[in-house]
């Protein structure tokens, strides 16, 4: 298992991710089309903390709770209903109060689908907010500012009695000089309580002043002119990301579930053979009959997939194994085994080689119809003593390669494929060309190719990549080891081309 691998079974299933993704970037534009547009409308406001240039840490933790006191004033029941009364909503819309991290700025968010009601309740709230905070400093109890002035009226009460008694001691005893000394120092004590008191209440005034004014605002909330929500761009960015994923698990679940063969190394561990050929998919469009299947030798990765194959064959001669007959079948139809057999018995020829090609498929026919021959008389009429092999051989277009059709379908293909008269033909056939190419049914429909695997010197399984199940292939390798006739390897239909991360899919 390597990138390659998972990469042709993405490519191999690249239907299910685009047709996976199509549907979620459906989904999601119509589902964002539908969805009502929300408006967000903010205002900042400033908390003033601190009112000197030293702050300690208590005036931290003051500042703290001071900011988190009015988020959690502006976000509560009675201003909320407040803002709905003062604005005659029927709703109270979506409200979001937050600090700005490391300022003195707290932000109001109102969120509506129409947006002069998320603008208008945004300045609203920032409104009562700033009543509601007057209305905590002021309180239901006299302030400091009241009591210091009730204590300054007395004490200006009090000094201008003191100075009323000393007029009326000098104007009435001139000559009480003690009573007058302590009359004018009794002066001097009030004026000085006064200026201390008078003092006092200057200072008070300027704190409740600030304290007052301890929350203003700092940048109203404007008409907002298009909706935060939904993000088009964001919602499209993410169905795409989510299809895209969504696609590629459902080809790795379908992979799961799915018993067909993708990589060489799968059929070569599932057949436990060896791969002799890797024929690629090529359309060769416009063409019919031997056209159709010839030219493609004219493609240099079809001809040179037949020359390695070729190869393959002619090496099991050279290692004292000789091969003259060649059996090649497919475990199920559909998987191209008639197609290579014709392309290897004209390679054969055009290589030099005198080749015959059989086909000793009697249900369902092709050679005929691959080569564009007659097919009157056949493998069916020399079995039945109905011709003499010299009727029944037809050549090519290539002078090497001649080529036997099936003949008129008869019903008793099995008895016929394996009577003596079919062993005598191989037989005779293996003396006059260098090789003798049969071409069989699929071997676990019908019996005919394991009657014919015990007359030929070795068999040839062809596979369709990604088209053969894994229980299908089993199935047929265990049929031929169990025939123990000489199995040479197996040829892989549609195979990669020259190691290529994707599957070529044309059909032959």
């Amino acid at each position: 298992m390597d990138l390659k691998y998972y990469l042709s079974i993405l490519w191999a299933n690249k239907w299910i991710i685009f047709t996976t993704l199509v549907i979620t970037m459906i989904v999601v534009i119509v589902g964002t089309i539908l969805i009502t547009p929300i408006y967000s409308a903010s205002t900042t406001l400033r908390v003033a903390t601190a009112s000197t240039s030293s702050i300690s840490y208590t005036d931290y933790v003051y500042s703290d709770r001071l900011m988190n006191t009015y988020t959690k004033i502006a976000t509560s029941r009675p201003v909320l209903d407040e803002m709905v009364v003062t604005l005659n909503l029927q709703t109270i819309p979506d409200v979001k109060v937050s600090t700005i991290s490391s300022t003195e700025l707290i932000l109001i968010i109102v969120k509506s689908p129409d947006p002069v009601v998320a603008q208008n309740a945004a300045n609203t709230l920032a409104e009562i907010l700033i009543v509601k905070s007057q209305e905590l400093y002021s309180g239901g109890e006299k302030s400091t500012t009241e009591i210091l002035g009730e204590q300054l009226a007395m004490a200006e009460a009090e000094l201008n009695q003191a100075r009323s008694d000393y007029d009326t001691l000098v104007s009435d005893s001139p000559e009480d000089t003690e009573g007058i000394a302590k009359a004018s120092l009794v002066i001097d004590l009030k004026e000085k309580t006064y200026e201390n008191l008078l003092e006092q209440y200057d200072a008070a005034r300027v704190r409740e002043a600030i304290r007052a004014n301890t929350i203003t605002i700092i940048e109203p909330a404007t008409l907002p002119l298009s909706p935060s929500q939904p993000n088009v761009v964001l919602n499209i960015g993410l169905g795409f990301i989510v299809g895209l994923i969504g696609g590629i698990a459902m080809v790795f679940l379908f992979e799961n579930l799915n018993p067909r063969l993708y990589t060489m190394d799968q059929i070569e561990t599932v057949t436990e053979l060896d791969i002799i050929g890797k024929i690629p998919s090529i359309k060769a469009k416009g063409l019919s009959g031997i056209r159709k299947s010839t030219l493609k030798l004219n493609s240099t990765a079809f001809k040179e997939s037949f020359q390695k194959l070729q190869t393959k064959i002619y090496q099991q001669n050279s290692n004292n194994q000789s091969i003259k007959s060649l059996l090649v079948t497919s475990a199920v139809p559909g998987e191209g085994k008639s197609t290579i057999v014709s392309n290897l018995a004209l390679a054969m020829g055009k290589a030099g080689q005198k080749v015959i090609l059989v086909d000793c498929d009697m249900r369902i026919p092709t050679q005929h119809k691959i080569f564009g021959l007659p097919n009157k008389l056949g493998l069916s009429s020399i079995l039945n003593q109905q011709a003499m092999l010299i009727d029944v051989l037809q050549k090519s277009h290539n002078p090497n390669t001649w080529v036997i059709t099936s003949g008129p379908i008869v019903p008793n293909q099995i008895e016929l494929l394996g009577s003596p008269q079919m062993k005598s033909l191989i037989e005779l056939l293996m003396q006059k060309f260098n090789y003798v190419l049969l071409d069989a049914p699929a071997l676990l429909p019908v019996g005919d190719a394991i009657v014919l695997s015990t007359l030929v010197d070795t068999i040839a399984l062809v596979t369709r990549q990604t088209y053969t199940k894994e229980d299908v292939i089993r199935e047929a390798c265990k049929v031929l080891a169990d025939l123990n006739t000489k199995i040479i390897g197996v040829i892989v239909n549609e195979a990669k081309q020259n190691g290529s991360n994707y599957y070529y899919k044309g059909k032959y």
